[in-house]
This record gives C-alpha cells, structure tokens and sequence, in this order.
C-alpha cells in the first residue's frame, strides 16, 4: 500500500488549494477512465459435509467417516479499469489474486482414534471478470459520494498442490459501493482521485469446489482511484 499512499499524496499536491477544495464537483464525474487498485477480503466458502460410506455383506451401508471442506476466508489484492459509457454507467474489467486454504476435516472416523483431523492445502487463486456499475441520482452522503449498484461474471482459475493441479470455474456477483471524491481538476493528465469501497455476494461455481453446486461467500473491498 506504501507506493498507493505516495501516489495519491502526490496527486493531491499537485492541485491547486482551490481546486482540492472544490471536490465537489466529484472526482467520480470528472474524465472517462478509471484505474483503482486496493486490498479484497473475500469470506468463508463452505463446501457441505459428506459421508464415506462401505457397502456391508447384507447390501446395506456402513459410515467409515465423514467430512466437511471449506475454502478458508482470504485477504488479497483486486485492480479495477473502468470506462464510463454515459451519465450514469460505467462498464469495468477486474482482477484479484489471493491464496485461501482449502480445508477438510475429517470426523468420526472408525477406523482410528485421531479424529478430528484438519488437511489443508493453500491454493493460489485468480479472477478475472467483468461488470457494470450504475450510479442511481442518490447523494445520501453529501456532494462528494456517489453510490453504485454493480454486477458482474468473470473467469475462476485455481492452482493446487504448489501448482500441480489447476482447476477452472466461474464467478458472479452482485452488491454495491461508494464512491468518495478528495480531488478533482478540469485540466491536466489526471482529472480527479478518491476512494472506493464495495460489498458484495460472489457465487462460485467449479474450481476447487468438489461439486458443481453454486457456492456464495460475501466480498469486501477497499480501493484508491483516479480518473484520466
């Protein structure tokens, strides 16, 4: 985050004290391309339980054990490039890297006395997607906010086992944001910046999951932008 803060410290000094002052014009309103880049946390994922069952002399089944897998929540990193297509609406290409760990926990199991057991393998996790983000005429937080609704789909590719076994999937996801304005100018190579953040529902289907079953956990992000 260090060269994030000196980059927006030396947006703001080089704006002039009135035009810092005066971003109430909305740094969001001013130019046509947006890059924002920032930290994501992205929730628990839980999997379901499942049963290891043995078919018995009789035809019947027998429980050897159970399991429950997770995909472990995770912080990471999400970039967004946004283009504004007309008042109100933007359209956006995103991308996030983080590593969670894919746990299973092995229960009541009858073979052995060590149960519960936890395996865990960190996976390296990618998206990169697509949205659309409309800004309703709300300004509940005053001049410099805008809110936004956003949905999206995008690409899921996970690699386990250090890279060794990569599984593919899909992502979509719905929620929204703010938007808060710290500068803006009508002239110069930037046109204004500010910070964002995002809440939202991702539903993942495939990758690591072992069904392919639709899996949601909620995502949280925080980012700084400018706009060109």
């Amino acid at each position: 985050m260090r060269p994030l803060i000196g980059l927006t410290a030396a947006l703001l000094l080089s704006a002039s004290p009135t035009q810092a002052q005066s971003a109430q014009a909305s740094a969001d309103r001013a130019g046509r391309i947006e890059l924002a880049i920032g930290p994501i946390w992205v929730g628990r994922t839980s999997f379901g339980s499942r049963d290891a069952n043995e078919t018995t002399g009789s035809g019947g089944t027998f429980r050897l054990f159970s399991t429950s897998t997770e995909l472990a929540g995770v912080s990471g990193l999400e970039g967004h490039v946004g283009v504004r297509v007309m008042r109100g609406l933007d359209v956006e290409a995103s991308g996030s890297y983080a590593k969670p760990r894919l746990q299973t926990q092995v229960d009541s199991d009858f073979e052995t006395s060590n149960a519960p057991l936890t395996v865990s393998d960190t996976i390296r996790q990618f998206t990169i997607g697509g949205a659309v983000l409309w800004y309703p005429r709300l300004q509940p937080l005053g001049t410099r906010t805008r809110v936004f609704v956003r949905g999206g789909a995008g690409y899921l590719r996970q690699l386990e086992n250090e890279g060794a076994l990569v599984v593919t999937g899909h992502e979509y996801d719905a929620g929204g944001g703010v938007k808060f304005a710290l500068a803006s100018r009508q002239s110069g190579w930037w046109k204004g910046i500010g910070a964002r953040v995002d809440a939202r529902v991702a539903v993942r289907q495939k990758g690591a999951a072992p069904d392919d079953r639709a899996h949601a956990s909620p995502v949280v992000s925080a980012s700084i932008f400018a706009r060109f």
